[in-house]
């Protein structure tokens, strides 16, 4: 408990002086891009600075299987809120991500978040859930950036993958960039859902191919939806038996 106490400590004071100090330099960025990308990069930077401040280590898979010029709708199973750290440390790419609303009021923090171009969602509004969901498409369509969900819809912990929700299909049929999927491990025994404390582990990415969506119908959403699933449950399956071993692929 002592270890999770420490590492929890130095993640959250390192966070909150990082974010003082460079706060005004994402601003300053904002007004020269307006699109964010200069600004995903630097939330990127203190995303994998702060998961190696926390003890977080990183077995990462398949940076060939994407292109950094390419536009993707990037498909993640969701086990943590330490998923973002995964995702900053494995993804080349420019991309947006949906979170919570309530994030985007924290001081700095969401201000940040803002100025990167990531999207609130309030799940529990569907009017402005559906509103999020449509600028984050547009986003997508028109080759501004890829876009990273999470089509279980919310975390579990189990070791499982939950059934998808057809909001990803909705997504990929109406945008028509390729899927790229992304199967990660090992964040929820890093910050637990119900629990303050963080504690330094090992996460496993895997990111595969991609996908073309150029031939998805809306009349083959249920098919497709269980082929990702099965996708998903085979390969998390494969990177759950590995969790723990060196790959020799490790983050530097």
């Amino acid at each position: 408990m002592l270890i999770s106490v420490f590492f929890t400590v130095m993640l959250l004071f390192s966070g909150i002086l990082i974010m003082i100090v460079g706060s005004p330099l994402v601003f300053v960025c904002w007004l020269l891009d307006r699109s964010g990308r200069i600004n995903h990069y630097l939330i990127k930077w203190y995303l994998c600075t702060l998961s190696r401040i926390g003890g977080m280590r990183v077995t990462i898979e398949g940076h060939e299987n994407y292109r950094r010029s390419e536009q993707y709708l990037i498909l993640c199973n969701h086990k943590s809120a330490a998923d973002i750290f995964a995702a900053a440390r494995a993804l080349r790419l420019h991309y947006k991500c949906f979170a919570a609303s309530f994030l985007f009021s924290i001081p700095l923090f969401g201000w940040c978040m803002s100025m990167a171009g990531y999207l609130p969602i309030n799940r529990s509004n569907k009017r402005q859930a559906r509103e999020s969901i449509i600028k984050g498409t547009g986003i997508l369509k028109q080759g501004k950036a890829s876009l990273l969900i999470f089509p279980e819809g919310t975390r579990t912990e189990a070791p499982e993958i939950k059934d998808f929700k057809f909001g990803f299909l909705r997504i990929a049929t109406e945008a028509r960039k390729p899927i790229l999927p992304m199967v990660m491990d090992g964040t929820a025994n890093i910050k637990k859902k119900d629990s303050f404390w963080f504690h330094p582990g090992h996460m496993h990415v895997s990111v595969l191919p991609p996908i073309s969506t150029e031939d998805i119908t809306e009349d083959r959403w249920h098919e497709l939806k269980k082929m990702y699933e099965d996708l998903y449950r085979t390969e998390y399956a494969r990177i759950h038996s590995l969790l723990g071993t060196d790959l020799g692929k490790w983050q530097k």
